[in-house]
């Protein structure tokens, strides 16, 4: 594990400390994407998570669909 910087094995406190079902990893990209969305699509993807009951989201394919579409990730 590396403190800090980019990449997928790097780390971060606030990331790790988050209620969200997203890896560290994930948690990161969501803390870029998230600010610059309308407040309307922030708060369905918010939502989205916080309600989300399967496994950790531990890459964009394991996001739901509806939030890959909505991201335009694919």
């Amino acid at each position: 594990m590396r403190i800090g910087g980019v990449g997928e094995s790097s780390t971060y406190e606030a990331a790790e400390r988050t209620n969200l079902p997203l890896s560290p990893f994930m948690t990161r990209l969501f803390a870029q994407e998230l600010p610059i969305m309308d407040s309307t699509t922030r708060r369905y993807v918010t939502d989205t998570l916080k309600n989300w009951d399967g496994p950790t989201i531990e890459t964009v394919d394991d996001l739901p669909k509806d939030i890959r579409d909505l991201m335009d990730l694919y």
